[in-house]
């Protein structure tokens, strides 16, 4: 009949054990705290049986469990660490997907134990049957043992440095098991690849959003290098040894002053003395490492896997005795925890849960022959047990470290608890029901394996969009935008080269030297740390995306205006000296047929307001809706606002009977002047070289397009009221329409006041149409057109082409200004021309060089008003001071500019020029431009006589 402490206890009946072993192993969601030793007392066959329901209670979870069987073959503590790190890693031990518990640092620690082991056995042979790994070791330290004669100690060192460089390469497996480098490699990367990938992934969306694409673009790239460099080093053997730095902060073994490899040589040759404590020091590091291990797999960090795990790691000892090595662990175990604590060099307390299986009655000493003494559960009770005890009284002097003491006792249970072991006699059963355990802790859904890789690709995928939509919404910078038909509107120093981003459709460049010399320009400005003025220049930069064929994209314009802007930039700064004021060019695209302007137009206003240096803004080349809107806006900030090409007389007009807007000052000679001009000269034989009675005007009908039909309407009332024919067109469909019809009439002449984007289609219809020779008689805004073409309007000769420039070179002739020198803008243009012309093949696409001067006097006129400014009040110049030079009738504004002399009238007619020049020119049979007529003030001295409209007549030339 068995006795009663005998009888296995039924699991049903384990109730309370199962809820306190949950308890003890179920890991919390916050404050962590070290756990107490669970011991089970009863006799062996029952608390075996117990030991295998709580194993099996964890191998069912997959969570960490070591059983240390009896029948364990553990001869030693490092022989019990074996084994437990074996169980540890073993599928069984961790949950479908997630890493496995990885034991680093204990490895290094058994190797180095193995090879002090085969040092102090002596110079023998591997015993036969010996592993490849245990071969290796004889001959490694065999190696270390006899080294090459002359270098003892640097080979010694050499040949351990390169075999622990190799073990730290594989750092992160299994040595014996069958994993490889790939596998490393892969276990770094689902701890790196997720959130770096996620990091780059933000990092360049911010920085798309913050600076450019190209800088976007620049980050990501340097960013997966880091990680793909990060993943790569880690498997290096040189990282892995970082690793083992933990262990010259251990005080177990002693090292020399080289690092980890003194340390390893130190366990390598024990001292001579004292074998024994060497070994027992050496248990204590095996046991430290392990507890390392544990709580590097266990740190709360941004590895997910270590949050993933929710139960901690189990060790079972089943039936210890006196003599097996699970007493001199738990022991070891302790002293580890409380030399931590005491030293203060553990960051994080470690997770071993351990439990252990005691027969009560067992002796704590493996002696039969001893006499009665304590037991073995008491033996391991003390071990655990924190010392609270008053201790015996100090003296006078030694009572100043009472209170040290305390302190240091305090801290040690607040760290350790203050009851380090619980006893459960599985052998009394008081009956009774008991209610049922308590539900296991589920794993975090935010732990899950596949979290990291779903957050990952959601933040690329969310960076990309981001990405995409800068991409869309942005060419470079966030002030650099991208519209809806493509084109890239906004303000640039001219870093940002809009030719080559707009769409894809001007990826020529044309324009990328200009801008690229103004920007040099500007560099030296700010760098010179002189005073400066600001002029901002607003033009169509871009060409319409809807223009497939670059040839006819007409850039000539804004070129030509461009690098006036940079010759007149370029002498006024090398013409400042010492304190004097230099000037800043900004570039801003309102965009083809400046359908932004009054988007970019606010732009300005707000630059204006943080960029007190800011003085004006010119350009406005086109007379649009859009550019009106454009001046309005601008004109509420007080700003100058100086035009080049604009005609339409009635651009500045504000809102009302408030008449001119003060602020705009117009250089181009009204639509009605000079339609005037251009009907006087057809009437009375200059175009062609025969009066002209019948004429058919084409114009864009366009209701947004103010120049055209205003020019229109004004050269019908010039040159014959009531029976000029009025073609108007809205596409190149209607303009093709349009001129077949007028060339049945066979016209004396056409007056082209379109736009000159048609004008290639009108000079093609009317090649095909009118077979005869026609006349054409066109304005200034042709000049673009013409700049591009003039060879191929001469050669073909199919009509006859006059048109009034706003300047010419070609009004420079002895004809018209005598013996006075010609304006050096000219003589400075041409190698700059040269310089920034894009030559396609036999191609070549020239800058206009009527834009160029007008834009050329623009800025310089600003710039020299700024500098008189700048001399007359000592101070920098504002806008206001700028303006009300401009708007003194008494200045003499510039006396000799490209485009004729240069002086204000009053606000009431809106700032015109007065006695504007203006000019008849042909295209010769050899594509030169020659001029014909010139009426107006291009010199202040006396011109040459043309034949000018009543009223209009030039100052008469001196004799010769």
């Amino acid at each position: 009949m068995a006795r009663e402490g005998d009888r296995i206890p039924t699991e049903e009946r384990l109730r309370g054990v199962l809820d306190l072993f949950e308890r003890l192993r179920e890991r919390p969601r916050w404050r962590e705290r070290l756990r107490p030793l669970l011991l089970l007392l009863g006799p062996g066959r029952a608390t075996s049986h117990v030991a295998e329901v709580l194993k099996s209670r964890c191998e069912d979870e997959r969570a960490p469990v070591s059983h240390i069987a009896a029948e364990t073959p553990a001869t030693d503590v490092a022989g019990v660490l074996r084994e437990a790190k074996r169980e540890l890693s073993q599928p069984s031990s961790h949950a479908r997907g997630e890493p496995p518990l990885r034991f680093p640092l204990l490895e290094m620690a058994l190797w180095l134990r193995d090879l002090r082991e085969i040092r102090l056995a002596g110079d023998r042979p591997a015993p036969r049957g010996a592993s490849a790994a245990e071969r290796e070791n004889h001959q490694l330290v065999r190696r270390l043992t006899h080294p090459p004669v002359g270098d003892n100690e640097n080979a010694r060192r050499r040949e351990l440095n390169r075999v622990i460089r190799r073990r730290g390469r594989d750092v992160l497996r299994d040595l014996e098991g069958p994993r490889g480098r790939p596998a490393t490699f892969l276990a770094f990367l689902e701890q790196i690849a997720p959130i770096g990938i996620a990091v780059v992934a933000l990092i360049s969306a911010g920085t798309a959003a913050a600076l450019d694409l190209a800088a976007a673009v620049f980050a990501a790239i340097i960013g997966v290098a880091f990680v793909t460099v990060q993943i790569a080093a880690r498997t290096r053997g040189w990282y892995g040894v970082r690793r083992f730095s933990w262990f010259l902060k251990q005080p177990y073994v002693d090292r020399d002053s080289t690092g980890f490899l003194g340390f390893a040589l130190g366990v390598f040759d024990p001292r001579p003395v004292e074998p024994d404590d060497h070994g027992e020091q050496l248990d204590l590091l095996l046991v430290a490492a392990f507890l390392e291990d544990l709580r590097r797999c266990y740190r709360r960090d941004y590895r997910r896997a270590a949050w993933a795990r929710v139960r901690y790691p189990v060790l079972i000892f089943e039936r210890l005795s006196a003599g097996h090595p699970g007493v001199a662990f738990v022991e070891l175990v302790e002293r580890v925890r409380a030399d931590s604590q005491a030293g203060g060099r553990l960051p994080c307390l470690d997770p071993l849960v351990v439990v252990a299986s005691v027969d009560p009655d067992a002796p704590a000493e493996d002696d039969p022959s001893a006499p009665a003494g304590p037991r073995l559960v008491d033996r391991i009770a003390q071990a655990v047990r924190v010392d609270m005890s008053a201790g015996e009284p100090q003296n006078v002097i030694a009572a100043r470290g009472l209170w040290d003491r305390y302190t240091r006792e305090q801290r040690r249970v607040g760290a350790l608890g203050s009851r380090r072991e619980l006893r459960v006699d599985i052998t009394r059963d008081p009956g009774g029901d008991l209610p049922p355990v308590r539900p296991v802790r589920r794993r975090p859904r935010f732990a899950h394996p596949a979290l990291p890789w779903i957050a990952m690709v959601a933040v690329a995928a969310a960076s990309i969009t981001v990405i995409s939509v800068q991409a869309r919404m942005y060419c470079s910078p966030v002030g650099i935008r991208r519209m809806a038909n493509g084109e890239c509107i906004g303000i640039t120093d001219g870093s940002f080269s809009f030719g080559e981003n707009s769409g894809g459709k001007n990826n020529d460049g044309r324009l990328s030297e200009v801008l690229g010399e103004i920007e040099s320009q500007n560099d030296h400005v700010k760098e010179s740390g002189k005073p400066y003025a600001t002029v901002v220049y607003l033009g169509p930069v871009t060409a319409d995306p809807s223009i497939k064929n670059r040839r006819i994209e007409l850039l000539a314009g804004v070129q030509g205006e461009l690098i006036g802007l940079a010759i007149a930039q370029k002498r006024f700064n090398d013409t400042a000296e010492g304190k004097d004021l230099r000037l800043r060019v900004l570039i801003a695209n309102a965009g083809a047929k400046f359908r932004y302007a009054e988007h970019v137009a606010g732009q300005i206003r707000e630059r204006a307001l943080d960029d007190r240096s800011i003085v004006a803004v010119i350009g406005f080349e086109q007379s649009r809706r859009q550019t009106q809107e454009a001046i309005k806006l601008l004109a509420k900030s007080a700003l100058p606002l100086v035009s080049t090409a604009n005609s339409f007389g009635g651009t500045a007009l504000l809102d009302g009977e408030a008449g001119y807007s003060p602020y705009y000052f117009r250089l181009a000679s009204p639509n009605a002047r000079t339609a005037r001009h251009a009907a006087h000269w057809a009437r009375n034989g200059h175009v062609g070289g025969r009066r002209m009675d019948d004429a058919v005007v084409i114009y864009d009908g366009d209701p947004n397009d103010l120049y055209s039909k205003d020019l229109a309407v004004e050269f019908q009332k010039a040159f014959r009221p009531g029976v000029t024919r009025m073609r108007p067109y809205r596409d190149p469909g209607d303009l093709n329409k349009s001129v077949r019809e007028a060339c049945r009439d066979k016209p004396d002449m056409f007056y082209y006041a379109g736009r000159s984007d048609e004008f290639r289609s009108f000079a093609n219809v009317l090649e095909l149409s009118c077979p005869e020779p026609r006349l054409v008689l066109t304005d200034d805004e042709i000049a673009k057109y013409v700049s591009d073409n003039a060879a191929e309007l001469g050669r073909k000769g199919t009509f006859q082409l006059y048109f009034t420039p706003l300047a010419a070179r070609e009004a420079w002739d002895r004809r018209w200004v005598g013996d006075q020198s010609p304006q050096t803008f000219y003589s400075d243009y041409d190698p700059v021309a040269r310089e920034m012309t894009i030559k396609d093949g036999d191609s070549v696409q020239w800058p206009s060089i009527t834009r160029a001067a007008v834009a050329y006097d623009a800025v310089t006129l600003v710039a020299t008003v700024a500098r008189t400014v700048y001399w007359r009040e000592n101070a920098r110049p504002s806008a206001g001071s700028v303006f009300a030079a401009l708007d003194d009738p008494d200045d003499d504004v510039l006396r000799n500019g490209a485009s004729g002399v240069i002086r204000f009238g009053p606000r009431s007619t809106g700032h015109q020029v007065l006695d504007k020049p203006v000019i008849l020119a042909r295209i010769t049979p050899d594509g030169r431009t020659e001029v014909t007529q010139l009426c107006g003030r291009l010199i202040t001295g006396p011109q040459g006589r043309a034949d000018c409209p009543p009223g209009d007549e030039p100052p008469a030339a001196p004799p010769r």
